[in-house]
Protein backbone atom coordinates (compact mmCIF):
# COMPACT_ATOMS: atom_id res chain seq x y z
CA UNK A 1 0.00 0.00 0.00
CA UNK A 2 2.98 2.74 0.45
CA UNK A 3 4.35 1.49 -2.39
CA UNK A 4 1.40 2.23 -4.50
CA UNK A 5 1.37 5.84 -2.59
CA UNK A 6 4.57 6.58 -3.51
CA UNK A 7 4.51 5.61 -7.13
CA UNK A 8 1.18 7.91 -7.44
CA UNK A 9 3.05 10.77 -5.52
CA UNK A 10 5.95 10.42 -7.77
CA UNK A 11 3.37 10.26 -11.01
CA UNK A 12 2.04 14.01 -9.81
CA UNK A 13 5.34 15.33 -8.93
CA UNK A 14 6.60 14.26 -12.31
CA UNK A 15 3.40 15.88 -13.95
CA UNK A 16 3.99 18.87 -11.97
CA UNK A 17 7.51 19.30 -12.94
CA UNK A 18 6.69 18.96 -16.58
CA UNK A 19 3.95 21.30 -16.00
CA UNK A 20 6.43 23.83 -14.81
CA UNK A 21 8.74 23.01 -17.61
CA UNK A 22 6.49 24.54 -20.11
CA UNK A 23 3.31 26.64 -19.09
CA UNK A 24 5.34 29.78 -18.56
CA UNK A 25 6.23 29.35 -21.88
CA UNK A 26 2.93 29.84 -23.47
CA UNK A 27 -0.30 31.31 -22.94
CA UNK A 28 -3.44 29.28 -23.04
CA UNK A 29 -6.90 30.46 -23.22
CA UNK A 30 -10.58 29.29 -22.82
CA UNK A 31 -10.95 29.22 -26.38
CA UNK A 32 -7.90 26.15 -27.04
CA UNK A 33 -5.72 29.01 -27.91
CA UNK A 34 -2.44 28.41 -27.44
CA UNK A 35 0.21 31.62 -27.59
CA UNK A 36 4.51 30.87 -27.47
CA UNK A 37 6.05 33.38 -25.55
CA UNK A 38 9.72 33.00 -26.27
CA UNK A 39 12.25 33.31 -23.31
CA UNK A 40 15.72 35.07 -23.29
CA UNK A 41 17.44 34.12 -20.58
CA UNK A 42 16.27 30.24 -20.89
CA UNK A 43 19.00 27.79 -22.07
CA UNK A 44 18.46 24.33 -20.82
CA UNK A 45 17.89 21.42 -22.84
CA UNK A 46 14.35 21.20 -22.44
CA UNK A 47 13.57 24.45 -23.52
CA UNK A 48 16.25 24.06 -26.45
CA UNK A 49 13.92 20.80 -27.24
CA UNK A 50 11.01 23.36 -27.21
CA UNK A 51 12.36 25.68 -29.59
CA UNK A 52 12.97 22.50 -31.85
CA UNK A 53 8.91 21.61 -31.62
CA UNK A 54 8.05 25.30 -31.97
CA UNK A 55 9.78 25.36 -35.46
CA UNK A 56 8.61 22.14 -36.46
CA UNK A 57 4.86 23.44 -35.88
CA UNK A 58 5.13 26.67 -37.76
CA UNK A 59 6.63 24.74 -40.72
CA UNK A 60 3.29 22.58 -40.91
CA UNK A 61 5.79 19.47 -39.88
CA UNK A 62 3.50 18.50 -37.41
CA UNK A 63 4.06 14.49 -37.25
CA UNK A 64 8.00 15.53 -36.65
CA UNK A 65 6.54 17.76 -33.66
CA UNK A 66 4.68 15.08 -32.46
CA UNK A 67 7.86 12.53 -32.44
CA UNK A 68 9.82 15.04 -30.53
CA UNK A 69 7.53 15.87 -27.84
CA UNK A 70 4.68 13.09 -28.00
CA UNK A 71 1.29 13.99 -25.65
CA UNK A 72 2.29 17.49 -25.78
CA UNK A 73 -1.08 19.43 -24.79
CA UNK A 74 0.13 22.61 -26.90
CA UNK A 75 0.82 20.91 -29.58
CA UNK A 76 -2.50 19.05 -29.57
CA UNK A 77 -4.50 21.84 -28.81
CA UNK A 78 -2.95 23.48 -31.89
CA UNK A 79 -3.79 20.77 -34.30
CA UNK A 80 -7.51 20.73 -33.20
CA UNK A 81 -7.45 24.23 -34.85
CA UNK A 82 -5.13 23.59 -37.59
CA UNK A 83 -7.55 20.73 -39.05
CA UNK A 84 -10.66 21.95 -38.68
CA UNK A 85 -9.21 24.61 -40.65
CA UNK A 86 -8.46 22.32 -43.25
CA UNK A 87 -12.02 20.84 -43.01
CA UNK A 88 -10.04 17.66 -41.55
CA UNK A 89 -12.87 17.33 -39.43
CA UNK A 90 -12.11 13.71 -38.08
CA UNK A 91 -8.44 14.27 -37.34
CA UNK A 92 -9.46 17.32 -35.32
CA UNK A 93 -12.04 15.46 -33.08
CA UNK A 94 -9.66 12.77 -32.76
CA UNK A 95 -7.01 15.66 -31.21
CA UNK A 96 -9.64 17.12 -29.47
CA UNK A 97 -10.58 13.67 -27.17
CA UNK A 98 -6.95 13.22 -26.96
CA UNK A 99 -6.79 16.55 -25.52
CA UNK A 100 -9.77 16.01 -23.13
CA UNK A 101 -7.91 12.43 -21.76
CA UNK A 102 -4.91 14.20 -21.47
CA UNK A 103 -5.52 17.49 -19.84
CA UNK A 104 -5.88 15.71 -16.56
CA UNK A 105 -5.36 19.59 -14.37
CA UNK A 106 -7.94 21.59 -16.59
CA UNK A 107 -5.12 24.10 -18.28
CA UNK A 108 -7.87 24.36 -20.56
CA UNK A 109 -11.02 24.92 -18.99
CA UNK A 110 -13.16 21.66 -19.12
CA UNK A 111 -16.36 23.37 -20.36
CA UNK A 112 -14.02 24.60 -23.38
CA UNK A 113 -13.07 21.56 -24.24
CA UNK A 114 -16.57 20.12 -24.14
CA UNK A 115 -18.00 22.23 -26.37
CA UNK A 116 -15.23 22.20 -28.74
CA UNK A 117 -16.13 18.50 -29.05
CA UNK A 118 -19.83 19.01 -29.39
CA UNK A 119 -18.88 21.28 -32.54
CA UNK A 120 -16.51 18.80 -33.94
CA UNK A 121 -18.66 15.75 -33.08
CA UNK A 122 -21.52 17.36 -35.20
CA UNK A 123 -18.68 18.28 -37.75
CA UNK A 124 -18.34 14.59 -38.26
CA UNK A 125 -22.11 14.13 -38.43
CA UNK A 126 -22.42 12.68 -34.92
CA UNK A 127 -25.68 15.11 -33.65
CA UNK A 128 -26.63 12.70 -30.73
CA UNK A 129 -22.77 12.69 -29.38
CA UNK A 130 -22.94 17.03 -29.93
CA UNK A 131 -26.19 17.31 -27.99
CA UNK A 132 -24.61 14.85 -24.90
CA UNK A 133 -21.35 17.38 -24.68
CA UNK A 134 -22.94 20.85 -25.57
CA UNK A 135 -26.31 20.13 -23.45
CA UNK A 136 -24.95 21.35 -20.03
CA UNK A 137 -23.68 24.51 -21.35
CA UNK A 138 -26.68 25.77 -23.09
CA UNK A 139 -27.97 28.19 -20.48
CA UNK A 140 -24.48 29.77 -20.26
CA UNK A 141 -22.95 29.92 -23.84
CA UNK A 142 -25.98 30.76 -26.68
CA UNK A 143 -23.38 29.60 -29.42
CA UNK A 144 -23.92 25.74 -27.65
CA UNK A 145 -27.51 26.29 -27.78
CA UNK A 146 -27.46 27.18 -31.31
CA UNK A 147 -25.53 24.33 -32.41
CA UNK A 148 -27.98 22.06 -30.65
CA UNK A 149 -30.75 23.53 -32.35
CA UNK A 150 -28.86 23.33 -35.93
CA UNK A 151 -27.95 19.48 -34.85
CA UNK A 152 -31.83 18.94 -34.44
CA UNK A 153 -31.88 20.80 -37.55
CA UNK A 154 -29.72 18.44 -39.42
CA UNK A 155 -31.67 15.41 -38.06
CA UNK A 156 -34.90 16.54 -39.36
CA UNK A 157 -36.91 16.98 -35.57
CA UNK A 158 -37.46 20.52 -36.64
CA UNK A 159 -39.46 21.09 -33.67
CA UNK A 160 -36.42 20.75 -31.01
CA UNK A 161 -34.84 23.08 -33.66
CA UNK A 162 -37.20 25.39 -33.32
CA UNK A 163 -37.67 25.11 -29.58
CA UNK A 164 -33.54 25.60 -28.73
CA UNK A 165 -33.45 28.59 -31.58
CA UNK A 166 -36.34 30.41 -30.34
CA UNK A 167 -34.93 30.75 -27.25
CA UNK A 168 -31.85 32.53 -28.39
CA UNK A 169 -32.00 36.31 -26.94
CA UNK A 170 -31.91 39.36 -29.45
CA UNK A 171 -29.04 40.55 -27.79
CA UNK A 172 -27.04 37.83 -28.22
CA UNK A 173 -24.06 37.30 -31.12
CA UNK A 174 -25.85 34.23 -32.26
CA UNK A 175 -29.31 35.76 -32.67
CA UNK A 176 -28.92 36.52 -36.29
CA UNK A 177 -27.70 32.83 -37.24
CA UNK A 178 -30.80 31.85 -34.82
CA UNK A 179 -33.22 33.85 -36.83
CA UNK A 180 -31.77 32.28 -40.21
CA UNK A 181 -32.41 28.82 -39.17
CA UNK A 182 -35.85 29.99 -37.86
CA UNK A 183 -36.15 31.20 -41.32
CA UNK A 184 -35.66 27.88 -42.97
CA UNK A 185 -37.72 26.06 -40.48
CA UNK A 186 -40.62 28.01 -41.20
CA UNK A 187 -40.18 27.42 -44.71
CA UNK A 188 -40.41 23.77 -44.25
CA UNK A 189 -42.89 23.67 -42.05
CA UNK A 190 -44.93 26.05 -44.05
CA UNK A 191 -45.41 28.87 -41.70
CA UNK A 192 -45.26 32.13 -43.66
CA UNK A 193 -46.38 34.03 -40.74
CA UNK A 194 -43.55 33.08 -38.48
CA UNK A 195 -41.00 33.13 -41.67
CA UNK A 196 -42.42 36.85 -42.71
CA UNK A 197 -41.18 37.71 -39.38
CA UNK A 198 -37.89 36.06 -39.28
CA UNK A 199 -37.48 37.68 -42.11
CA UNK A 200 -38.11 40.88 -40.98
CA UNK A 201 -35.54 40.79 -38.21
CA UNK A 202 -32.56 39.44 -40.38
CA UNK A 203 -33.52 42.93 -42.77
CA UNK A 204 -32.82 45.05 -39.46
CA UNK A 205 -30.18 43.39 -38.35
CA UNK A 206 -27.67 42.99 -41.44
CA UNK A 207 -29.85 45.73 -44.23
CA UNK A 208 -26.26 45.07 -46.56
CA UNK A 209 -27.34 41.30 -47.19
CA UNK A 210 -29.72 41.39 -50.34
CA UNK A 211 -30.62 37.62 -49.68
CA UNK A 212 -32.92 39.24 -46.76
CA UNK A 213 -35.25 41.20 -48.53
CA UNK A 214 -35.36 38.00 -50.66
CA UNK A 215 -36.57 36.23 -47.88
CA UNK A 216 -39.05 38.87 -46.90
CA UNK A 217 -40.13 39.18 -50.59
CA UNK A 218 -40.91 35.08 -50.65
CA UNK A 219 -42.31 34.88 -47.09
CA UNK A 220 -44.97 38.50 -47.56
CA UNK A 221 -48.58 37.66 -49.68
CA UNK A 222 -48.73 41.56 -50.30
CA UNK A 223 -47.46 42.52 -53.69
CA UNK A 224 -46.47 46.19 -52.58
CA UNK A 225 -44.02 44.44 -50.34
CA UNK A 226 -42.90 42.01 -52.73
CA UNK A 227 -41.57 44.20 -55.17
CA UNK A 228 -40.53 46.71 -52.62
CA UNK A 229 -37.94 44.08 -51.67
CA UNK A 230 -37.19 42.67 -54.61
CA UNK A 231 -36.06 46.34 -55.98
CA UNK A 232 -34.22 46.60 -52.89
CA UNK A 233 -32.26 43.51 -53.65
CA UNK A 234 -31.80 43.98 -56.84
CA UNK A 235 -29.87 47.63 -56.10
CA UNK A 236 -27.45 45.35 -53.72
CA UNK A 237 -26.87 42.60 -56.73
CA UNK A 238 -25.99 45.45 -58.81
CA UNK A 239 -23.07 46.93 -56.57
CA UNK A 240 -22.40 43.14 -56.15
CA UNK A 241 -22.09 42.44 -60.29
CA UNK A 242 -24.61 39.23 -60.34
CA UNK A 243 -26.59 39.59 -62.99
CA UNK A 244 -27.46 35.98 -62.80
CA UNK A 245 -29.67 37.60 -59.50
CA UNK A 246 -30.45 40.10 -62.06
CA UNK A 247 -32.04 38.01 -64.30
CA UNK A 248 -33.77 36.24 -61.63
CA UNK A 249 -35.37 39.14 -59.74
CA UNK A 250 -36.53 40.54 -63.13
CA UNK A 251 -38.35 37.77 -63.36
CA UNK A 252 -40.06 37.73 -60.17
CA UNK A 253 -41.14 41.19 -60.58
CA UNK A 254 -42.44 41.22 -64.05
CA UNK A 255 -45.64 39.35 -63.19
CA UNK A 256 -46.14 41.38 -59.85
CA UNK A 257 -45.61 44.33 -62.03
CA UNK A 258 -48.08 43.15 -64.90
CA UNK A 259 -50.81 42.47 -62.39
CA UNK A 260 -51.15 46.38 -61.31
CA UNK A 261 -51.56 46.72 -65.29
CA UNK A 262 -54.04 44.43 -65.92
CA UNK A 263 -56.07 45.25 -62.93
CA UNK A 264 -56.26 49.09 -63.36
CA UNK A 265 -56.39 48.31 -67.46
CA UNK A 266 -59.88 46.65 -66.51
CA UNK A 267 -61.54 49.80 -65.04
CA UNK A 268 -61.06 51.43 -68.41
CA UNK A 269 -63.99 52.21 -70.51
CA UNK A 270 -62.83 53.21 -73.58
CA UNK A 271 -60.73 51.01 -75.93
CA UNK A 272 -57.19 50.46 -75.81
CA UNK A 273 -54.67 48.20 -76.63
CA UNK A 274 -53.38 46.59 -72.84
CA UNK A 275 -49.74 47.00 -72.49
CA UNK A 276 -48.04 44.26 -71.70
CA UNK A 277 -44.34 43.25 -71.44
CA UNK A 278 -44.89 39.38 -71.91
CA UNK A 279 -45.89 40.38 -75.34
CA UNK A 280 -42.60 42.81 -75.55
CA UNK A 281 -40.38 40.19 -74.67
CA UNK A 282 -42.12 37.28 -76.98
CA UNK A 283 -42.11 39.08 -79.74
CA UNK A 284 -38.28 40.50 -79.60
CA UNK A 285 -37.17 37.40 -77.62
CA UNK A 286 -34.17 36.39 -80.15
CA UNK A 287 -33.22 40.41 -80.33
CA UNK A 288 -30.02 40.77 -77.91
CA UNK A 289 -31.55 37.77 -75.85
CA UNK A 290 -28.29 37.77 -74.12
CA UNK A 291 -27.90 41.22 -73.68
CA UNK A 292 -28.98 41.67 -69.63
CA UNK A 293 -28.30 45.58 -69.21
CA UNK A 294 -30.14 46.02 -71.96
CA UNK A 295 -33.10 43.93 -71.30
CA UNK A 296 -32.77 45.03 -67.75
CA UNK A 297 -33.05 48.70 -68.23
CA UNK A 298 -36.28 48.29 -71.03
CA UNK A 299 -37.94 46.52 -68.14
CA UNK A 300 -37.52 48.99 -65.71
CA UNK A 301 -38.97 51.94 -67.91
CA UNK A 302 -41.40 49.90 -69.56
CA UNK A 303 -43.17 49.24 -65.65
CA UNK A 304 -41.59 52.83 -64.33
CA UNK A 305 -43.99 54.38 -67.54
CA UNK A 306 -46.92 51.89 -66.88
CA UNK A 307 -46.96 52.58 -62.81
CA UNK A 308 -46.47 56.40 -64.09
CA UNK A 309 -49.75 56.49 -66.05
CA UNK A 310 -51.86 54.57 -63.41
CA UNK A 311 -51.20 56.75 -60.61
CA UNK A 312 -51.71 59.95 -62.75
CA UNK A 313 -54.93 59.10 -64.98
CA UNK A 314 -57.59 57.56 -65.12
CA UNK A 315 -60.59 56.91 -67.94
CA UNK A 316 -59.34 57.55 -71.34
CA UNK A 317 -56.67 59.67 -70.24
CA UNK A 318 -55.73 56.22 -69.26
CA UNK A 319 -56.23 54.92 -71.82
CA UNK A 320 -54.29 57.43 -73.70
CA UNK A 321 -50.89 57.45 -71.60
CA UNK A 322 -51.13 53.40 -72.08
CA UNK A 323 -51.30 53.95 -76.03
CA UNK A 324 -48.07 55.89 -75.67
CA UNK A 325 -46.36 53.52 -74.03
CA UNK A 326 -47.36 51.03 -76.47
CA UNK A 327 -46.02 53.50 -79.35
CA UNK A 328 -43.22 53.64 -77.52
CA UNK A 329 -42.73 50.04 -77.37
CA UNK A 330 -43.37 49.57 -81.05
CA UNK A 331 -40.29 51.96 -82.39
CA UNK A 332 -38.27 50.51 -79.82
CA UNK A 333 -38.82 47.29 -81.29
CA UNK A 334 -38.03 48.79 -84.90
CA UNK A 335 -34.79 50.32 -83.61
CA UNK A 336 -33.91 47.06 -81.80
CA UNK A 337 -34.37 45.33 -84.81
CA UNK A 338 -32.81 47.85 -86.85
CA UNK A 339 -29.61 47.51 -84.43
CA UNK A 340 -29.94 43.55 -84.60
CA UNK A 341 -29.75 43.85 -88.23
CA UNK A 342 -26.86 46.17 -88.12
CA UNK A 343 -24.70 43.61 -85.61
CA UNK A 344 -25.58 40.89 -88.05
CA UNK A 345 -24.36 42.56 -91.03
CA UNK A 346 -21.37 44.04 -89.31
CA UNK A 347 -20.68 40.29 -87.85
CA UNK A 348 -21.24 38.92 -91.65
CA UNK A 349 -18.93 41.50 -92.86
CA UNK A 350 -16.17 40.34 -90.30
CA UNK A 351 -16.66 36.56 -91.14
CA UNK A 352 -16.28 37.89 -94.99
CA UNK A 353 -12.95 39.56 -93.82
CA UNK A 354 -11.28 37.29 -92.08
CA UNK A 355 -11.69 34.57 -94.72
CA UNK A 356 -10.38 36.45 -97.53
CA UNK A 357 -7.36 36.85 -94.88
CA UNK A 358 -7.49 33.85 -94.52
CA UNK A 359 -7.84 33.11 -98.40
CA UNK A 360 -4.97 35.85 -99.06
CA UNK A 361 -2.77 33.79 -96.51
CA UNK A 362 -3.65 30.59 -98.14
CA UNK A 363 -2.58 32.12 -101.28
CA UNK A 364 0.89 33.36 -100.65
CA UNK A 365 1.72 29.73 -99.08
CA UNK A 366 1.08 28.13 -102.12
CA UNK A 367 2.95 30.61 -104.34
CA UNK A 368 5.94 30.05 -101.35
CA UNK A 369 5.75 26.38 -102.27
CA UNK A 370 5.35 26.57 -106.04
CA UNK A 371 8.75 28.82 -106.27
CA UNK A 372 10.41 26.59 -103.73
CA UNK A 373 9.97 23.59 -105.90
CA UNK A 374 10.79 26.25 -108.62
CA UNK A 375 14.30 26.20 -107.17
CA UNK A 376 14.73 22.96 -106.01
CA UNK A 377 14.41 21.85 -109.78
CA UNK A 378 15.84 24.33 -111.70
CA UNK A 379 19.98 25.30 -111.07
CA UNK A 380 20.67 28.78 -109.75
CA UNK A 381 23.09 29.25 -112.79
CA UNK A 382 20.73 28.16 -115.49
CA UNK A 383 17.99 30.33 -114.33
CA UNK A 384 19.70 33.73 -113.57
CA UNK A 385 22.78 33.60 -116.35
CA UNK A 386 25.64 36.08 -116.41
CA UNK A 387 24.51 38.24 -118.48
CA UNK A 388 20.96 38.60 -117.55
Amino acid sequence: MRKAVLIFALFIFSITCCLADYTKYYEFDENLNVKFIPSVSAKDKEYKKILKNEKYMQKGKYKKAEKLMPDYLPNIARLIYIYTDSKDFHSALEYAKKLVELDKTNIFPKASKDYRLGILYSQNGDYISSNNYLYPYINQNMWARFQMAQNYYYMQDLKNAENYAGKIPPNDSVYLAAQELLYSIYNITKNPQKAYTAAKILVKLDPGNPDNYMKVAYATTNNDEKLINLYRAKQIFYSQNLSSMIVKINDLTAPLEQKRIDEAYKKITSYCKKPDWFKVKSRNENLLSGDITYWDRRQSEFFETANDCIKRYSGSNLAACFKDLNDTQEHLDATLAAEQARREEAEQREIQIRQLVRQNMLLEEQNLIQWSRYNSFYPRYYRHPYWW
